[in-house]
């Protein structure tokens, strides 16, 4: 009995430190975004949106990571040139996205997305020279499948339809970035608390974004500050930035990027159910297949390779 007891519990902490549950929830919290923007309708230029989130992010870390930034100083110091690469890209992405959808359809953005895993396939191949297994390329293509169907709702004409121009441009770069990032955070193997590690990506992406910000700024593209806005900003830079990507990197770490990475085939699942429940958007059967053909596809790519 008390053997019972004592495993529960550590059954229980098992699964909920587990890298996939940290992967799906990020990805959760990332789908939040499209609700928030919805719902509070924030009237915000990229850049500026990007700048606040990252320096919000960076100043609620901030008093939490103090002790661990004098402990975990001299590996910074030591990879500073890692860590201002990686910063770089950790913003370009989220940045990249910003400017995407002004510029392109949600359909088209989404599909492109949907590309993360290959992208992180290359560059882990031309970086880590890791392979994936036949497996793993069934379950990207059912990861793309399922993509499809989800956002072009079961509709060849739709897909047939779709054009391309600027704004897939930057959804491809942000892509790009993205799974860069994610193989390079594999591939540094620097020794430094999570929360560190967000603190510095967050305030070095901060850094890099000055010089865009002040160009935005002088074209009178400014933020309209209101209560909407503030509580939209801090759920993008609590939830979206601090937590989302703490358990992302905590996620890519433990399984590499090929797996972590697909599990963004999970976005469009879970912005789906989210507008089942914030706005009353009906459940159709195209969900179900392609939510289906999407799981099974994580499936197949995250688990262990033979």
């Amino acid at each position: 009995m008390s053997d019972n007891h004592t495993s529960n519990p550590s059954r229980l902490f098992a699964s909920v430190t587990s890298p996939y549950v940290a992967l799906a929830f990020a990805i959760l919290l990332w789908g939040g975004n499209f609700v928030v923007g919805r719902l509070a309708n924030l009237d915000a230029p990229p850049v500026a949106l990007s700048f606040w989130r990252h320096v919000l992010a960076a100043v609620l870390v901030a008093p939490f990571v103090a002790r661990l930034l004098v402990r975990d100083w001299p590996v910074i110091r030591r990879h500073f040139f890692m860590f201002a690469v990686m910063s770089a890209l950790f913003v370009a992405g989220n940045t990249l996205v910003y400017f995407a959808i002004l510029e392109t359809t949600v359909i088209n953005a989404a599909l492109i997305n949907a590309g993360l895993p290959v992208a992180a396939v290359f560059f882990s191949w031309l970086i880590l020279r890791d392979l994936i297994d036949r497996f793993q390329a069934l379950g990207i293509a059912l990861c793309f499948g399922g993509i499809v169907m989800v956002v072009t709702r079961a509709d060849a004409g739709i897909l047939l339809g779709l054009e391309f121009g600027w704004g897939d441009v930057f959804m491809f770069l942000a892509i790009l970035a993205w799974a860069l990032y994610m193989v390079l955070l594999k591939y540094a193997g620097i020794k430094v608390s999570p929360w560190t590690l967000l603190f510095v990506l967050s305030a070095g992406g901060a850094v890099w974004l000055v010089p865009a910000y002040a160009i935005e700024t002088g074209q009178d593209k400014v933020i309209v500050w209101s209560w909407l806005t503030c509580g939209s900003l801090l759920y993008v830079a609590l939830f979206s930035t601090i937590i989302a990507w703490a358990c992302w990197n905590y996620g890519t770490l433990r399984l590499g990027p090929n797996r972590a990475s697909s599990f963004m085939s999970l976005h469009p699942i879970f912005g789906s159910a989210l507008g089942m429940i914030f706005f009353a958007e009906a459940l159709q059967p195209f969900h179900a297949v392609g939510t289906i053909l999407a799981l099974i596809g994580v499936y197949l790519v995250s688990r262990p390779k033979r």
